[in-house]
């Protein structure tokens, strides 16, 4: 006899932890990505307690052009603090593999990203409404948006401090 379906949703939606406990997974564990520096796919467990940002750009686009070196500059600031546990993933709207990875190799730190042609691309665009880019969103482990006013955050923060723009987002997630 088939378990009832809301035990299938929930196993569905969930992944064994040690010792026989349950836990939830981070919504991007399913979706295979790359980093530079990584050897084939991220574990399912890599965004685990981290604070996640999903950067929709392009190497053709000129507004994407102008805000990368300041998200860049940004999240190297972030980085440098001893708490930093922020990822930003890299979502390509390129047209070809070939620009993804060039602007990927010439233009981005080490971020995720998701392969040039993987369906999952399509999906988080239409969940994000990442129409027009550059699109950034603070995402939770749900895939839920939190904060979609990153793009001004960054901004403001490389100004001012990105340690307390940072210390916010964090806020926001715990609520």
């Amino acid at each position: 006899m088939a378990p009832p379906l809301i035990y299938a949703n929930l196993l569905k939606n969930t992944v064994f932890g040690g010792y026989g406990s349950l836990r939830s997974a981070h919504f991007l564990a399913s979706i295979p990505m790359k980093k530079r520096g990584v050897e084939g796919n991220l574990p399912p467990d890599y965004f685990d307690n981290k604070v996640v940002v999903v950067y929709f750009s392009a190497g053709w686009c000129g507004s994407c052009k102008f805000l990368t070196p300041k998200l860049k500059k940004f999240y190297e600031a972030i980085k440098k603090s001893a708490d930093s546990n922020l990822e930003i993933v890299w979502v390509s709207k390129d047209k070809e593999a070939d620009h993804q990875l060039e602007y990927y190799e010439k233009n981005l730190p080490d971020w995720p990203y998701i392969p040039f042609g993987d369906e999952n691309i399509v999906k988080l665009a239409e969940k994000y409404k990442a129409v027009v880019i550059p699109v950034l969103k603070l995402i939770d482990s749900n895939g839920e948006v939190v904060h979609d006013r990153v793009r001004a955050d960054v901004e403001k923060g490389i100004k001012e401090d990105p340690t307390k723009t940072f210390s916010e987002w964090k806020t926001l997630l715990k609520h």
